[in-house]
C-alpha cells in the first residue's frame, strides 16, 4: 500500500474549511468498512492509507504543524501502521464509557494482553501479533497496535466469503466474539492483503 507524502497533506486552512465533510464520510468509511466490535466495549480499527490520511490531516489541525519537516517526521511514524503485503493492521480500542461493565473486572485486562488473546477466525486461527510489546506501552491508554498476517489460503478464505469469518478475544475467563464479517468489511480489508 503506498505511504502517505506530504503531496497527500491539505493546507491547514484547507482542511479546516471541510473539515466536517471529511469527518462525516471518515466515520461512515470506519464503520462499515473497517470496524469490527467484539462486546460492546472492544473495537478493532484497521488501518490503511485512508484512515491514517484522516489521523494525520487531524494531528496537523489540531498542533497546527505546518513546518514540512516536522510534517514528513509525523507522517514517516504514521505510515509504519499502513499494512504490508499480507497483513492487517488495526487499533485494539476499549471505549472507556463502557469499560465498568465488560472489561475493568477481573477476567480482563490490557496488561495480561498477549497476541493468542486475540484471533482471527476463519477455516483456521490466526493469532494477533502485537506491535507494541513493551511493559509501559501496554499499560498505557485504552489501545494498543496489532496485525495479522495471512498466508494464501486464509486471504482466498476471507475474500470468497463462503467460510465465516470472525474475532475472537479471549483472556481468563474473558470471552468476546465478533460477529461473522460482512462482506463490505472483508473485500476491504482483503484489499489491504494485496498491498
Amino acid at each position: 500500500m503506498q505511504k502517505l507524502e506530504l503531496q497527500d497533506i491539505l493546507p491547514l486552512d484547507d482542511f479546516e474549511s471541510q473539515r466536517k465533510k471529511f469527518f462525516e464520510s471518515h466515520i461512515r468509511y470506519i464503520e462499515k468498512y473497517r470496524k469490527v466490535r467484539l462486546g460492546t466495549s472492544i473495537s478493532l480499527v484497521f488501518e490503511n492509507r485512508q484512515t491514517l490520511w484522516f489521523r494525520v490531516q487531524e494531528i496537523f489541525r489540531l498542533t497546527k504543524i505546518a513546518d514540512p519537516k516536522v510534517m514528513q517526521n509525523e507522517l514517516n511514524v504514521y505510515n509504519r501502521l499502513i499494512p504490508e503485503t499480507n497483513t492487517l493492521q488495526a487499533a485494539f480500542l476499549i471505549d472507556p464509557q463502557n469499560q465498568p461493565h465488560t472489561v475493568n473486572n477481573s477476567a480482563f485486562s490490557l496488561k495480561d494482553f498477549r497476541g493468542d488473546n486475540l484471533r482471527l477466525i476463519l477455516n483456521k486461527s490466526i493469532p494477533c501479533d502485537l506491535t507494541t510489546k513493551r511493559p509501559e506501552d501496554l499499560s498505557l491508554g485504552n489501545s494498543l497496535w496489532v496485525r495479522f498476517f495471512l498466508d494464501e489460503e486464509a486471504k482466498m478464505i476471507l475474500k470468497d466469503g463462503r467460510t465465516p469469518a470472525k474475532f475472537s478475544l479471549a483472556s481468563n475467563q474473558f470471552l468476546a466474539e465478533s460477529h461473522n464479517l460482512p462482506i463490505e468489511l472483508r473485500e476491504s480489508l482483503w484489499e489491504d492483503l494485496q498491498s
